[in-house]
């Protein structure tokens, strides 16, 4: 009988002894590691190229209206009846900024997980597929809504800097910042919900992004073709159906604008209505996901 020739080393390890903090401190850094990820913070040049450029793109029509404001109070007129871009059409021209964003970014936010199998790090520790769920999706509506509203706080900022009375200025545009905080709302809801949605059915970036966009522009056609083959209230609530068509109906409703051509003869009320859908409908199919994606 041979002897064993085995052998243990003490390596040095030590039991963790310090303070336990649970399930809130998961959430919490799983939320702040998100937030990173979506900015590409930490990490390289290429991470940070898209989402970047994607937010100095939506800040440019606020850097153009300010420009507008100080040509028009140099000479005494005035930056509403000069400029095209004001708080209630600053929307639709950063809408599909918004849209690049979160088919963009969704896919990197809950691919990478998936395709490397960390979830089952995830769920071994204090974080349950719920708190996943909350932390991601927190951390990504916070960054399409800074998206949002760090030009629209540019534009609020700038238009009373360079008017010649700076309180007067401020008390004529406090009146639209609940309108601009519910459209903002709405916008992260509907485009952010629905891309985290459908990014959260495959691990593969190129197939979430390719297939984010082509529900949402698919979408529109749908509505278009829809709504003229059809001239009832029936045919006009296909828009509902549509994202952008839904967005252009909310913004439009808050601000107290006009909508025109296919959905325009649509309440108001619907519009909301369907962006409370969808948003709902968006968060509700992501929690179901996690909760039967085997990890």
């Amino acid at each position: 009988m041979t002897a064993g020739t085995g052998a243990i080393y003490d390596l040095g390890y030590r039991r963790y002894d310090g303070p336990r903090l649970g399930r809130p401190a998961a959430v919490r850094a799983l939320f702040e590691h998100s937030l990173r990820v979506v900015w590409g913070i930490g990490r390289g040049g290429r991470a940070k190229l898209i989402p970047m450029g994607l937010a100095a793109m939506a800040a440019l029509p606020a850097v153009v209206a300010l420009g507008i404001a100080a040509i028009a109070g140099q000479f005494g007129g005035s930056a509403d009846e000069l400029s095209p871009i004001r708080y209630e059409t600053y929307f639709p021209y950063v809408s599909g900024i918004v849209f690049l964003f979160a088919a963009a970014q969704a896919p990197e936010l809950l691919g990478r997980d998936q395709r490397y199998g960390t979830l089952s790090l995830y769920f071994a520790r204090a974080l349950r597929r719920e708190d996943y769920v909350v932390a991601r999706l927190a951390a990504f509506a916070v960054a399409v809504l800074g998206l949002i509203l760090a030009p629209q706080a540019l534009l609020f900022a700038g238009r009373a800097l360079v008017a010649p009375d700076i309180p007067a200025a401020v008390a004529h545009d406090l009146p639209m910042l609940p309108p601009v905080l519910a459209q903002a709302l709405v916008t992260a809801g509907v485009l952010g919900g629905l891309a985290l949605a459908i990014a959260a059915f495959t691990p593969r970036r190129a197939y979430a992004t390719a297939a984010i966009i082509a529900v949402v522009l698919a979408m529109p056609v749908v509505a278009q073709i829809g709504g003229r083959a059809a001239r009832s209230l029936g045919g006009e609530l296909l828009v509902l159906l549509s994202p952008p068509h839904i967005l252009e109906g909310t913004n439009a409703t808050f601000f107290g604008t006009q909508m025109v051509g296919v959905g325009s003869g649509i309440g108001g009320e619907w519009y909301v209505g369907a962006a409370m859908v969808v948003s709902v409908g968006s968060i509700v199919a992501l929690a179901r996901r996690y909760r039967s994606l085997v990890a």
